[in-house]
Order: structure tokens, then C-alpha cells, then sequence
């Protein structure tokens, strides 16, 4: 689904500063990082959001699309909602995480990740090497769960930033694992005489 042909219809791309948006494939991820997409076409950018052909399809169906191949989330940006409205530039560009769309993930969840790690970022990479038209002006935006982006982005000699999309407090809680540990709220062995026995901290982090 390349918007090639809308990129070249309305002249972006020749000036506008130009972001990659990659969102890790999971529904809870994809969202904050779509939002992040439409804030950054407000501001003048030409954004390209690759989304997985799994997740697509899912969302597709939420949208009560018949024909997810026909489906673009995005369309709905790139149509003014009232007179003098500025167009936003969002392409939408689907990528295959190395399965087929039928493919079950949740029942196969280590092979699925073992795909995301190994044979996404081929994919991207192909992808990346076909919408980058100038890299002095085009900035990779990734989820901070993938580990391979920093690569490819050197690779193609183009800024690279690291987008967290979980709420503040789950950052704060992985960046202190440690010392979570530590007091025994995580990984403790034995019972607590100190405090509640199942705290809300430690129930978060036995989910």
C-alpha cells in the first residue's frame, strides 16, 4: 500500500523535513505511536507510518473494513475537515513480519518474536531504502522495544530517535528494575514482613 503517487501529487518531500514513523507490532504500541504520526504532520513534517501487514489487517477488521487491502487508517487525514484546512502528509506503508497474515501469533509467541528480532528488519530495511529520497532530511522514528533500528539508520546515514510508548510510570519501573529487585518487590523470595503482602506495585509486576 505505497503512497508514492500522493507524495508525488502534492510535491512533498522536496523541502518538508521527513519522518519514518515505526511502531513495534503490537496494538497497545501502535496507537500512541499514529498519534505521534498525525502531531508531527500538523507541524510540517512528511511522515511515512510503516505498519506490519498482521496488525493492518487487524485494525481493518476493528474498522469493519470489507477489503483490508483497500483499507488506509490514514485517509481520513489527508481529506481537510473543513475549507482552508491544511492536507496532512501521511503515507501508509505495510511491511511483512515474516509470516503470513493467518499466521497465529499469540499461540506461536517465541517464534513470532524470534520473527520480529530477525526477519522484520530486513523488511524495513527494503522499505527504507525505497522512501528515503534524501537523507539530510529524513529522521527514523522507532519503538524503543526494538533493538535494530540504531543499525539500519546508520546504515542509511539518517538520524534515528527512540520512542517510548508505554505510560511514564512503566519506563520508570523497567529503568529501576534493579533497585525494585533489590527491595524485594521483584524477584522476591519468601514473604514480606515489612508491608502488604500483594501490593499494587507488586501485582503490576507479577502480570
Amino acid at each position: 500500500m505505497g503512497q508514492e503517487a500522493a507524495a508525488t501529487s502534492n510535491g512533498a518531500g522536496a523541502s518538508k523535513p521527513h519522518a519514518v514513523v515505526i511502531p513495534y507490532p503490537l496494538q497497545g504500541h501502535v496507537i500512541p505511536a499514529a498519534h505521534l504520526a498525525l502531531r508531527l504532520a500538523e507541524r510540517g513534517f512528511a511522515v511515512t507510518f510503516v505498519n506490519t501487514e498482521s496488525v493492518h489487517h487487524q485494525t481493518a477488521r476493528a474498522l469493519g473494513a470489507d477489503d483490508p487491502a483497500g483499507c488506509d487508517v490514514f485517509a481520513g487525514a489527508r481529506s481537510p475537515a473543513s475549507e482552508g484546512q491544511e492536507e496532512l502528509d501521511v503515507r501508509y506503508e505495510l511491511v511483512s513480519d515474516g509470516f503470513p497474515v493467518g499466521f497465529d501469533r499469540s499461540l506461536n509467541h517465541d517464534q513470532y518474536m524470534e520473527g520480529v528480532l530477525h526477519v522484520l528488519p530486513a523488511h524495513v530495511e527494503e522499505l527504507l531504502r525505497r522512501v528515503v529520497a534524501d537523507p539530510a532530511t529524513t529522521c527514523l522514528v522507532a519503538d524503543t522495544f526494538f533493538v535494530w533500528p540504531a543499525t539500519l539508520a546508520r546504515k542509511l546515514g539518517v538520524p534515528y530517535v527512540s520512542f517510548w510508548t508505554e505510560p511514564a510510570l512503566i519506563f520508570n519501573l523497567y529503568y529501576h528494575m534493579d533497585l525494585l529487585a533489590h527491595n524485594g518487590h521483584f524477584k522476591c523470595k519468601g514473604h514480606r514482613n515489612d508491608g502488604p503482602s500483594r501490593s499494587p506495585l507488586q501485582l503490576l509486576l507479577r502480570r
